[in-house]
């Protein structure tokens, strides 16, 4: 199943809107408008919280994302594999700093990702192009982790805007 994730144009802490390939919205993520760290919240449909995504609010050379369950304990530190690197690629870690069974590898220009499981693509994420607005879309056939998946789309939204934050 395709996703399609879309960062509002007119938005102040950068809400997105999810919908599938027919426009039907699936999913709600909404950013908060005073925030340090980039927080976002991933909803569904009747606002309730599923997950929380947030950037660390200090960092020395390269940022990093937290996904949180919806009270919003971290489950997830996500941080790129090589400082040095033009692949964006990230590693996925548990809260006790040790490697996850997640993965994400993107190519080099930062525009397509694989999601993968202990070594194995789960999900592909395109990044499309859009001057006013960021959308990603979201390919998998795990639709009861879609939530999930989503989270780690806006983590790596999160962890792109902040980077070119601190390069301004």
């Amino acid at each position: 199943m395709q996703y399609f994730i879309k960062n509002k144009i007119v938005s102040l802490g950068g809400s997105s809107t999810v919908r599938d390939v027919e426009g039907n919205d699936l999913f709600i993520v909404r950013g908060r408008v005073f925030t340090f760290t980039k927080k976002k919240v991933i909803m569904d449909l009747a606002q309730k919280p599923l997950y929380q995504v947030r950037n660390k609010f200090w960092h020395i050379f390269m940022p990093k994302v937290f996904v949180c369950d919806a009270e919003g304990k971290i489950l997830l530190k996500i941080k790129k594999r090589k400082l040095f690197s033009f692949r964006a690629d990230f590693d996925i870690f548990n809260p006790d700093e040790t490697l996850s069974n997640y993965s994400i590898d993107g190519d080099i220009i930062g525009w397509n990702f694989t999601i993968k499981q202990a070594g194995l693509p789960i999900a592909t994420i395109g990044r499309n192009f859009n001057v006013l607005k960021d959308s990603f879309t979201l390919t998998t056939t795990l639709t009861d982790q879609a939530p999930f998946l989503i989270a780690l789309v806006i983590a790596i939204d999160n962890w792109v805007d902040k980077l070119s934050d601190s390069q301004r």
